[in-house]
């Protein structure tokens, strides 16, 4: 008899657990969210989580409060994020860098590419690689070809040693056998700068950095990620024979663990708003484009992506075992 007891108490707290864990999932949020940005306040990240969080907060009925925690190239942030209770209530802005490339250059923290619930992609950033006005070559190809007859003599101007940008122009040249002088700086907008003051050569940058300069004709563009209707005849990287992908990408993630109906509330919140003018443009004033994927599709995104890394920088002996 008491070990039925025993049982039907079992059963009961443990139907009685799961109901309550449904309607807190169905009631979320009851209080304000925090969206993590692991980058300074200013930037393309910081203002593509701001303007998610200004226009979710309406669907969500809730406050979205944007904290940017900062420090190691975006790990700080990062890890704080992975740490944090999987309630829906902390989330976290996923690109490239924290998602993909992190985890492949550190395991402080145990961060590995599934410490996050992929949510819903909503934009994507499309990237250039530059040089000055008056440099030689019309495309990445003719830099390629001069570089590879003058081994050393040009330097690229890198936006920042742990971003992605950097590691993935870097992996460009290693695959490419291009041997190039690398000057690292802070930020896209340090990297442009030296380059028009001819302290570098060439840089690669996302388009918010190098759109108005390039326009301003202060800058050449040489290759693209994607095709951009601005500028029909500057080639992408795939047009020019380069295999991979050579675009970032903005998302919604959150800690390991999100309750399936949390996940789905924010997907659809996420594929409402991408498909709103105004999000659209706030958007493409920052230089992305709006490009949703859910969180299932955006998984399988983020593992092939670390696969093609993870081999690319074992290669270049930056991938921690």
């Amino acid at each position: 008899m008491k070990k039925l007891l025993g049982s039907v108490l079992a059963v009961a707290m443990a139907v009685t657990f799961t109901a309550g864990s449904n309607a807190c999932a169905a009631d979320y949020p009851t209080k304000p969210i925090t969206l993590i940005s692991p980058y300074g306040a200013g930037g393309d990240s910081d203002i593509a989580a701001r303007v998610w969080a200004e226009f979710a907060k309406k669907e969500l009925g809730q406050p979205v409060l944007v904290v940017n925690k900062t420090g190691g190239g975006g790990l700080t942030g990062t890890m704080f994020a992975s740490k944090a209770k999987a309630d829906g209530y902390t989330l976290f802005l996923g690109q490239l860098g924290p998602c993909v490339m992190l985890p492949i250059t550190t395991k402080a923290g145990g961060l590995n590419k599934d410490s996050f619930d992929m949510v819903a992609r909503f934009a994507t950033s499309n990237t250039g690689v530059v040089a000055g006005t008056d440099a030689p070559w019309t495309t990445l190809k003719d830099f390629e070809n001069d570089a590879k007859q003058n081994a050393g003599k040009y330097t690229f101007s890198d936006p920042s040693a742990t971003s992605w940008l950097a590691l993935a122009f870097r992996g460009w040249m290693h695959n490419n056998g291009i041997e190039a002088k690398v000057v690292q700086y802070t930020s896209g907008a340090e990297a442009a700068t030296a380059v028009l003051g001819k302290h570098g050569d060439i840089t690669f940058l996302f388009k918010a950095n190098f759109d108005s300069l390039v326009k301003g004709d202060k800058l050449k563009l040489l290759a693209v990620g994607e095709k951009m209707e601005a500028y029909p005849n500057v080639p992408t990287f795939n047009e020019l024979g380069y295999e991979g992908g050579y675009t970032a990408w903005a998302a919604i993630a959150a800690p390991k663990g999100l309750p399936a109906e949390i996940r789905e509330k924010l997907q659809t919140v996420t594929e409402k708003i991408c498909q709103d003018p105004e999000f659209i443009k706030a958007l493409e004033n920052v230089g992305y484009t709006i490009n949703y994927l859910d969180g299932a599709a955006m998984k399988k995104n983020v593992d092939v992506q670390y696969l093609d890394m993870q081999k690319l920088l074992n290669e270049m002996g930056l991938a921690v075992q």
